[in-house]
C-alpha cells in the first residue's frame, strides 16, 4: 500500500511540474502520467493501454458529441446576440452584486437533473456573457456556477450518488433529503463566497477576448433585438435542461410509448441536439452574417480540445481507480481508531483526491463505512451528509471537469490549482461546519 501511494504522489507531483513549469501540453502530460501510473503499479504494458483506453473511451462516450453540440448553441447565441440579451436580462432582475449568488442558486436547481459538465457547457455562452458584461473574471462567475452544480450533484437525490449512498447505508431518503440539502447550503455559501472574494483578482488573457466579444455583441444586439424575447434566447439553453430532468424524476422502467419517448428525450446527448436544433431554427431566422456551416465548424474546433484533454484527465483517473489505491487508503484510515466523528468525511476526501470522482468517492465511502454505522454516534443520515461534505475535497489534475475548465476558458493550470481545487476545499470544510451546526441545534 505505502508503496502505491508514494508511487501516485510523484506522478502526481511530476504531472504538475510537467503542465505548469515544463509547459508541456496537458493531453501529453496526462496520457505520459496514466501510462506511467499503470507500469509502476505492476499493470503491465498491454494492461496499462487497454485501462488507458477503457477510461478514455468512458470518459467521451457521453460528452464528446455534448460538448461540440453545446459549443454550436453557444456559437449561435452569440452570433444572434441572445447572450448579450441574456447577460442585461439577469443582471437587471439581481443586479450585479447579487449576480455570483443568482449563477450558485442556478446552478443548486440545474444539476439536480442535469450532470455537472453537461450542465456548465450548456451555460457556458450565459457565463462568459455575464463576466464581459459586470466587468468580473470568469472565474468568478462560473465558480459560483459550479458550487451550485457540484453541491446538488454530490448531495441532493435523484443525483446517483446520494441515490447509492442511501441505498447502501439503508437511510431514510426523506430525512436524508431535508440533511443535505441544509448541508449544501452550507457548502454553496462556502463556494459562492471564495469565488467572489479570492477570485476576484484571476483575471485571465481569456478575459481580454470575452471583452471584446462583447463589444461585438453589443452592435448585433442593437440590429436584432427590436421585439425579440430573451425568452426565445433561452430556449435553446432550457429545453435541454427540462428534457434531461424528465429522465431523472420519470420511471424508467415505463414501456410504453410515452416512457420510451420521455427515455429517448432524455439522454443527455439527444437533448441538447434538439436545444441545437431549436438555436438552429432561430439562427435561420435571422439574417446571420455566419453560415450554418462555419458555426458548426467553429464548434468542432472549439471542442476538440476540450474533448481530448478531458478524455485524457479521464483516462488517468480510471488508471487510479482501476489500482485500487481508493481501497488500501479507505482500509488504512479506518484502522485509526481516534478519527471517530470524522472518519467517513475524512475517508471520503482521500478518496476524491485520490481518483477525482465524486461518484466513486461516495459509494466507495458508503461501501466501507456501512457496515460500522451501528458503531458511530450519530444517525446514518448524518453519516451520509459526512460523506457528502468530504467528497467534495478536493478535485485537482485527476478531475475531467477540471480539465474542463482548463479548455473552455483557457485557464492556466497553476491558476486552477489557486481557484476552483481549494474553492473545492472550502466547499468541504464549509459543509462540514454545516453539520456541526445542525449537530448543536440536536439533529443527530
Amino acid at each position: 500500500m505505502v508503496y502505491k501511494l508514494i508511487v501516485l504522489l510523484i506522478i502526481l507531483i511530476l504531472l504538475i511540474i510537467s503542465i505548469s513549469k515544463w509547459k508541456w501540453h496537458p493531453f501529453i502530460a496526462l496520457l505520459l502520467a496514466g501510462m506511467s501510473l499503470g507500469l509502476f503499479l505492476g499493470f503491465g504494458g498491454t494492461e496499462t493501454v487497454e485501462v488507458l483506453l477503457e477510461g478514455f473511451s468512458g470518459t467521451l462516450k457521453w460528452i464528446a458529441i455534448v460538448v461540440i453540440l453545446g459549443a454550436f448553441i453557444g456559437e449561435v447565441i452569440n452570433e444572434t446576440g441572445g447572450a448579450k440579451r441574456i447577460s442585461d436580462a439577469v443582471i437587471k432582475r439581481t443586479g450585479e452584486k447579487k449576480l455570483p449568488w443568482a449563477m450558485g442558486i442556478t446552478g443548486y436547481l440545474v444539476s439536480i437533473p442535469v450532470f455537472v459538465d453537461v450542465a456548465y457547457i450548456v451555460l457556458q455562452p450565459v457565463i462568459e456573457a455575464l463576466a464581459a458584461r459586470v466587468k468580473k473574471p470568469v472565474l468568478v462567475i462560473g465558480l459560483s456556477l459550479t458550487a451550485g452544480l457540484t453541491v446538488s450533484h454530490t448531495l441532493i437525490p435523484p443525483t446517483p450518488g446520494p441515490l447509492a449512498v442511501a441505498s447502501l447505508l439503508g437511510a431514510d431518503l426523506g430525512r436524508l433529503l431535508l440533511i443535505n440539502a441544509c448541508v449544501g447550503i452550507f457548502a454553496m455559501i462556502g463556494g459562492i463566497l471564495w469565488a467572489s472574494n479570492f477570485c476576484k483578482n484571476s483575471w485571465l488573457p481569456y478575459d481580454k477576448k470575452l471583452e471584446q466579444i462583447h463589444i461585438e455583441a453589443n452592435d448585433i444586439e442593437a440590429k436584432q433585438s427590436k421585439g425579440h424575447s430573451v425568452i426565445l434566447d433561452l430556449m435553446p439553453i432550457l429545453v435541454p435542461i427540462i428534457l434531461m430532468g424528465f429522465g431523472a424524476f420519470f420511471d424508467k422502467t415505463d414501456t410504453s410509448f410515452l416512457g420510451q419517448t420521455i427515455s429517448l428525450i432524455s439522454i443527455p446527448m439527444i437533448a441538447v441536439l434538439i436545444g441545437a436544433g431549436i438555436a438552429l431554427v432561430q439562427l435561420l431566422s435571422q439574417k446571420a452574417k455566419t453560415s450554418v456551416n462555419q458555426l458548426v465548424e467553429q464548434a468542432i474546433i472549439k471542442s476538440a480540445l476540450v474533448i481530448m484533454i478531458t478524455g485524457a484527465g479521464g483516462s488517468f483517473g480510471y488508471i487510479i481507480r482501476e489500482s485500487g489505491i481508493q481501497d488500501s487508503l479507505a482500509d488504512f484510515f479506518v484502522g485509526i481508531p481516534f478519527l471517530g466523528f470524522l472518519l467517513p468525511f475524512i475517508v471520503a476526501a482521500v478518496l476524491t483526491t485520490a481518483t477525482g470522482s465524486i461518484t466513486v468517492s461516495l459509494i466507495g465511502t458508503a461501501s466501507i463505512i456501512g457496515p460500522m454505522a451501528s458503531s458511530m454516534p450519530y444517525s446514518i443520515e448524518m453519516m451520509a451528509a459526512l460523506i457528502g461534505a468530504g467528497s467534495f475535497c478536493v478535485f485537482h489534475a485527476n478531475s475531467s471537469f477540471f480539465w474542463l475548465l482548463n479548455r473552455l476558458h483557457e485557464v492556466p493550470v497553476n491558476i486552477l490549482y489557486r481557484t476552483y481545487t481549494l474553492q473545492s476545499l472550502v466547499m468541504g470544510i464549509s459543509g462540514l461546519i454545516g453539520i456541526l451546526v445542525l449537530r448543536l441545534i440536536g439533529i443527530v
